[in-house]
């Protein structure tokens, strides 16, 4: 079969490969779409640490067991079922958590072998190069329960890329009020018709003094220190992107988060249950969630596709594996 390999930094190459061996309760999936992460393009122009190449990336897919015409989405985590966090509902921070795209082998490539039980079949009013951004919603939606948002509340999401409207999705999903602040120009033109379709608000300045929740949907450090100041007393910030320069944090911001009792939490990846919730969003979305998609690409035009997405020019690439060169 074809796939896409991450050999090292920035060295990134189509190969012939032989399918996957699947063992016990694993099931083997013809990929039909995965859609392009930030995370993929991160781990490709710097590595990251949980994925040692060679590794096929790719974690947002969607696919059919081969010979039927059932199509799933994939939970990219294999988790132990035993441990604490699994326990207790929390198996996005398993202790021996594998995940498809770091761990094992991801989704660019034409067949994935996937855990039985990370598979989630998906209604046939989603079209499955829709379907593959469910698990992005996922964590918007994990970001989302980790600042315990409740109906009415407002909250500021810093980004206007797919991770922020996802995140503004998700809110609007549990009855709050997002803001999006988004400071390129071109990039603010192009969600303007999608924000405007899913009634959430979006501008390139902080329109309210006070926020109830914050959350980071750009890796720029400076989102900390603007969403602290903009939140009420009691207010809730989550880290959702991981900021790509040292954060220094000053005195003055630690009394802040100690005098307001403000909380800083974190999210990362989601759980199955909150992939099954995405589903539902996705399934009433799917005319606005179309907007997001810039272009559909074949497996050949991923390494061009990486720095673009890098640049933060584009929204949406998604890769049709079925699509030749």
């Amino acid at each position: 079969m074809k796939a896409l390999i991450l050999e090292g930094i920035k060295k990134i190459f189509i190969s012939d490969v032989k399918l996957p061996d699947c063992g016990d309760n694993e099931t083997l999936l013809k990929v039909s779409f995965c859609s392009i992460c930030r995370t993929d393009a991160k781990m490709w122009f710097q590595g990251q640490r949980d994925m040692v190449p060679p590794r096929i990336l790719g974690h947002e897919i969607c696919g059919e067991k081969p010979g039927s015409n059932e199509k799933f989405i994939v939970w990219p985590a294999s988790s132990c079922n035993k441990c604490h966090f699994c326990k207790t509902g929390a198996e996005n921070l398993c202790e021996d958590i594998e995940l498809i795209g770091f761990h094992r082998d991801g989704g660019f490539a034409e067949y994935i072998k996937v855990p039985d039980k990370s598979l989630i079949k998906i209604p046939e009013t989603i079209s499955p190069e829709i379907a593959c951004m469910t698990e992005l919603l996922s964590s918007a939606i994990n970001a989302i329960e980790r600042v315990d948002l409740q109906k009415n509340q407002k909250i500021l999401i810093f980004g206007g890329g797919p991770a922020g409207l996802m995140l503004g999705l998700a809110c609007k999903y549990f009855g709050a009020e997002p803001f999006i602040v988004e400071n390129n120009p071109k990039k603010l033109e192009k969600i303007s018709l999608i924000c405007a379709k899913a009634d959430i608000r979006v501008s390139n300045t902080v329109a309210f003094d006070k926020f109830d929740a914050a959350v980071n949907a750009a890796p720029v450090p400076g989102t900390l220190l603007d969403g602290i100041h903009k939140l009420n007393k009691g207010g809730r910030y989550c880290l959702f992107s991981g900021f790509i320069k040292n954060v220094n944090i000053p005195s003055d911001l630690l009394n802040e988060v100690h005098y307001r009792q403000l909380t800083i939490t974190g999210a990362y990846g989601s759980t199955k249950r909150q992939m099954e919730t995405a589903l539902k969003i996705l399934e009433t979305n799917v005319q606005t969630l179309r907007l997001l998609i810039h272009k559909i690409i074949n497996l050949e035009s991923v390494p061009e596709a990486l720095p673009e997405i890098l640049s933060g020019q584009v929204l949406k690439y998604v890769v049709d594996l079925q699509k030749g060169e």
